[in-house]
């Protein structure tokens, strides 16, 4: 004891505690039941290594961040329009502008999940076409559609 003072508290190292929990996060989701205190070091290196992959993929997020994406989707087992939205997991501030974009990106992706889907039934019904068929016009007529609204269409 030093003249009357406490010693510092012990470093913790809170880097190696996380890849410690993200090692046991990753084997209990591959593996259910295997004890993480049972694993020789070289495998629990393993598992912290596949944990701090999936960190860093769900952090790093590949410079995509603020990224706001729809796309028109017709269902073949429901058979009704779909919106598909895929926003960045990061949060994002959009200026009013861009906000605006946003929903008329959104507004203009619902009008064309359900022309799609009028264009399916169409093609079966009246055309008596088939399911592949269908869905060949339907590519055709969406890459018609991009092309009126003067964006880029890939081609197949």
């Amino acid at each position: 004891m030093s003249k009357g003072r406490t010693p510092p508290p012990a470093r913790i190292d809170h880097a190696a505690a996380l890849r410690d929990r993200l090692g046991r996060a990753a084997i209990e989701a591959d593996n259910p039941g295997i004890q993480w205190d049972r694993l020789a070091e070289v495998e629990r290196e393993y598992w912290r290594g596949i944990g701090d992959a999936v960190r860093a993929a769900m952090t790093s997020g590949g410079g995509r961040r603020g990224d706001f994406a729809v796309a028109s989707v017709y269902g073949y087992e429901t058979q009704k329009p779909y919106v598909n939205l895929e926003v960045s997991i990061s949060p994002m501030q959009l200026s009013p502008a861009k906000a605006r974009e946003c929903a008329l990106m959104l507004l203009e992706c619902a009008d064309a999940a359900e022309s799609d889907a009028a264009l399916i039934t169409f093609a079966r019904t009246a055309l008596n076409l088939d399911d592949r068929t269908a869905a060949a016009l339907l590519a055709q007529f969406r890459a018609m559609r991009e092309q009126a609204r003067g964006k880029a269409v890939e081609s197949a």
